[in-house]
Order: C-alpha cells, then structure tokens, then sequence
C-alpha cells in the first residue's frame, strides 16, 4: 500500500518537469512527508486542467457521498485503490471514467517486517527526478454547507522486486506511471482497457531505495526536518534483504 509520500520539490522543479502552471502552490509547504491518514492537500494534475497545479485533499470521496458521516467513513477506505477492483468499487467506477489524475511526488516510504521489527524505507526514483502517482480524483459538495471537496486516491498493483522484498508483507506498490504514459493517463480519449494497462509495476532497475530513522514513525515527527529521509542503519543481524 501506500499512505506516506514525500514531496520535497521546488515549484521550478515541477514546472520542468510537467510544463504546468503551479500558481496554486504559492503558500504550500513541499514537505519530506505527508501521511494519508491526517488527509493532506498534495499536488495533482487532472484532466480537466492537465496544464496547472491544483491542491486536493488526500482521501477520496465521491460525489455521491450523502453527508459529512458517510463521506468520512468512506474516506477511510480511499486512501488507496486497487488496480485490479477499479472497477468493481464503487468509490472508483465513475473517477476510473472522468477522475484520473497524476499526483505529484518525489519518493515514498514503505515499511518492512523483520520479525518484531517494523523498518522504515524510503524509496525514490535513480535519477531523483519528481514523478507522478496514478490516481482518482471526485469532487464532493457538502450538502450543509455547499462547500466543495476534491479529494484523490492513490493507485496500487502488484510489488516489484524491490518492493516485494521491502513491503513483504502485502506485497503491493503505488502505480508510478512512466512520462510517456502520463498525458494518456488522464486523457478521457483512450479506452478503460488501455487506461488500466498502464497499472503496471515500476521498473525496479529505476528506482533506489535505503532504510530511514524510525523518527518517520513518531506522530510527532518534523515533516520539515531533511533528516527524515537520510540513510539509516539498523542493527539487525545478517541482511535486511
């Protein structure tokens, strides 16, 4: 799965990168860590606006969520999305339609399981360029206010190498989506078929990956603090491997 990314970026970076308009992360803070769970705003690209920057709160809703209580029970369980059930969820079936989004990162980080050990990694791409997640996205009104929520979801499929041997547990990784892929992505002009052929799992020969502090687990942890992303070593016997 995935529920904490990193988006330490400049605005210039992302600009390079995407060829977008990024007016709308003026006042955003690009952090070493964001956690699903606390429903961050984070930078997506969507295809009704594939030439700017927009903000979105982690956590999909849809648009058909009645009220504030079924939203965020909803919410609970659209932080990720399984590639292989778009389809079947109803959360997904009308975002894998009209909702494709990117969502902008730098890295992520994955945990592994060593016994009674729970290890942090970080895991970024080789040429430590930004890339982009697949994801949802839907807009839901608040129908006590009128206040209006767009809210994404990050893809998942199967793990990689790499990422079976660090997440070795579920054994699943958010869908990176390679450039040339991206404008496709969110493009409502290629097919659903062609669409979710494009969930596949990154090539692990382009990424790296190392340990990090268990500081990334602390709740109270500085996701200003660069230290959180820095090799850690842990003294664990034999290889982590």
């Amino acid at each position: 799965m995935c529920f904490t990314i990193e988006v330490h970026l400049t605005r210039k970076a992302i600009e390079n990168r995407f060829s977008v308009d990024t007016a709308a992360l003026y006042d955003f803070d690009f952090n070493y860590f964001y956690r699903a769970f606390a429903n961050p705003m984070i930078p997506v690209i969507t295809g009704d606006q594939p030439g700017q920057v927009n903000l979105m709160q982690w956590g999909l809703i849809p648009s058909w969520a009645g009220n504030r209580e079924k939203a965020e029970q909803i919410r609970k369980g659209t932080y990720n999305a399984r590639a292989e059930s778009l389809h079947e969820k109803p959360s997904f079936m009308e975002p894998l339609v009209k909702g494709r989004c990117l969502i902008l990162a730098h890295g992520f980080f994955e945990w592994q399981h060593q016994k009674d050990a729970r290890i942090p990694w970080y895991i970024r791409l080789k040429d430590n360029k930004p890339f982009a997640f697949a994801g949802l996205a839907d807009s839901w009104r608040n129908p006590e206010d009128g206040s209006v929520h767009r809210t994404f979801t990050i893809v998942t499929t199967e793990a990689n190498p790499l990422m079976e041997k660090i997440h070795n547990t579920k054994k699943r990784m958010p869908v990176i989506l390679r450039p040339d892929n991206e404008t496709a992505w969110i493009s409502g002009g290629i097919s659903l078929l062609k669409a979710r052929q494009m969930l596949l799992p990154f090539d692990q020969n382009e990424m790296v990956a190392h340990t990090v502090s268990p500081s990334i687990s602390d709740l109270n942890a500085d996701p200003g603090d660069p230290k959180i992303i820095q090799p850690y070593d842990y003294p664990v016997s034999g290889t982590l491997f």
